[in-house]
């Protein structure tokens, strides 16, 4: 599905309308796939630090929706 930007629409309802089309658990599957592609097909090429900020950045990334659907 396509995500539409509607620039006139508030942040919140964006993100009310993007978790209505997509379950946490879909999110969670889907920031995992996209982590271990980027581990399998860049790891060799990429530094050592720049490996660590991307681990954090997507375990950031799913503490905050994690964070999101405690709150709904």
């Amino acid at each position: 599905m396509r995500v539409h930007i509607n620039h006139t629409k508030n942040k919140d309802q964006q993100v009310k309308e993007f978790l209505k089309e997509h379950s946490f658990e879909e999110i969670h599957e889907m920031l995992d796939k996209l982590y271990s592609g980027w581990a399998v097909s860049a790891a060799v090429d990429v530094e050592r630090d720049e490996r660590l900020r991307t681990l954090i950045f997507f375990d950031e990334l799913k503490q905050f929706f994690e964070k999101i659907e405690e709150n709904n």
